[in-house]
């Protein structure tokens, strides 16, 4: 078994830059795979989800017994391939992989060597996000990129510390890719990653960055993830609201998190081989009578933002999302939580914005507005990472003209969770992974 690399250190490597070269170099190799990769598997990704939905649209329009028949069956196939070949040849592409990035970088696990890991974690993430499963892009891309970066400071002998501060840029690199978010992507190193910004990582990750995002769009585009017209400047009298709204997501946000969590614990109980059939039927039943819910939600985010759904659909909408994506992460596919986080907090700041246009006219609300700050905001809550979740949707949108609200809401997003006791996702699940760890050579150990 590989041994884990020295924990990173807060600070390290910001006294000089001596012999920067080498690692500039290799960063980018690293972003030029990274954004190869990242872009194909978004091509892939989207092919794939639209053939499937055509497939399940198709279902639809049969004698229901035929149709649920057929939807239940595609569901089957897509969650339990994807499940079948993690279990079987890479463990470690299960779920979104950004907390073994974490574990990674704090000496606690090594870095991903399993040569089948990439094409599971590609392959398998293909078919989980085109199933229905309420799973982001990202998680997939993050870890993929962090194996890409592991894989290139082998490759070309960088030392111990710069192989590190690599497989943390090309992670960062990796969310930058997925969501065209080059800053994001950075930030994302810094603030969650390592919460570190020694110089050498952050030039890494400015490289890995700058060129892995460029790559990937020669192969999906340039343009924002979401189309967005720019919203008006906020009114004065609108930004208290925007606070408090901002406190409303640090407490849906903390539930969030430990809903994700119990579900996890709840089904990590449950052998593979039943929780594939129990989760197809769970997804074929939601995709029968509720099809809007499903997704990893991209689709949904550009409907909220567009202001498609009335009040009573937006409220049906949030019970259902808050429940559907912590179900679907729970499964055990390669899969994020990130794409579905930012639906569930557009959705939530939909709500906000309509009460706005009827009740408080006045102030200036708007849905679209108020989506984009939801997104903001629910992630803050659930990440702790408030400036790469303002910076990351800025990028995705485009709406600058927010800067202001997004400051205001995911200030107290990201504090309220504190207060109440509730860790970040991804230190939560670091731990749980680090427990799991520890039992499995406990009981190794015990034979």
């Amino acid at each position: 078994m590989s041994e884990p690399l020295p924990p990173g250190k807060p600070g390290e490597g910001t006294d000089h830059l001596a012999g920067i070269v080498p690692l500039a170099l290799v960063a980018v190799s690293a972003g030029v795979l990274i954004g190869l990769v990242g872009g194909s598997f978004r091509v892939a990704v989207e092919h794939a989800g639209t053939l499937f939905n055509e497939v399940y649209a198709w279902l639809r329009t049969l004698p229901p017994a035929y149709g649920f028949a057929g939807t239940l069956a595609v569901a089957l196939l897509l969650t339990a391939l994807p499940l079948w070949l993690t279990v079987r040849f890479a463990p470690e592409a299960a779920g979104s992989g950004i907390q073994r990035v974490e574990a990674v970088w704090l000496g606690e696990i090594a870095p991903v060597k399993n040569r089948a890991f990439l094409p599971v974690k590609f392959f398998g993430g293909i078919l989980t996000l085109s199933s229905g499963y309420a799973l982001g892009r990202e998680g997939p891309v993050v870890q993929m990129g962090s194996a890409i970066g592991a894989w290139a400071g082998r490759r070309f002998g960088l030392s111990v510390p710069e192989q590190r501060n690599l497989i943390a840029a090309s992670a960062g690199a990796g969310l930058a890719v997925a969501f065209s978010a080059p800053l994001g992507g950075l930030l994302f190193t810094i603030e969650e990653l390592t919460r570190s910004a020694g110089a050498r990582l952050v030039i890494a990750g400015m490289i890995t960055c700058a060129v892995g995002v460029p790559v990937a769009q020669y192969l999906v585009g340039d343009a924002p993830v979401f189309a967005l017209a720019m919203p008006d400047e906020p009114r004065l009298a609108s930004l208290p609201v925007y606070f408090l709204f901002g406190v409303a997501c640090g407490v849906l946000g903390t539930f969030y998190n430990r809903v994700v969590m119990g579900t996890l614990n709840l089904m990590g109980r449950v052998r593979p081989l039943w929780r594939a059939p129990a989760s197809a039927l769970v997804l074929a039943l939601t995709l029968w009578y509720l099809p809007f819910v499903g997704g990893n939600g991209e689709a949904l985010n550009q409907a909220v933002l567009g202001g498609a759904f009335s009040g009573g659909a937006l409220a049906i909408l949030l019970f259902t999302r808050f429940l559907f994506g912590p179900f679907s992460y729970g499964v055990g596919l390669p899969g994020g939580l990130f794409a579905p986080m930012l639906a569930l907090g557009a959705v939530a700041g939909a709500l906000l914005g309509l009460a706005g246009e009827h009740v408080w006219s006045g102030l200036g609300l708007s849905m679209s507005a108020c989506a984009v700050v939801g997104m903001a905001a629910l992630f803050s809550a659930s990440v702790r990472a408030p400036l790469t979740g303002i910076v990351l949707i800025i990028e995705m949108t485009g709406a600058s003209s927010l800067t202001l609200p997004l400051l205001l809401a995911c200030l107290p997003a990201a504090i309220v969770p504190f207060w109440l006791g509730d860790a970040p996702i991804y230190e939560s699940l670091r731990e749980r992974m680090l427990a799991a760890r520890a039992a499995a050579a406990s009981d190794e150990g015990a034979k």
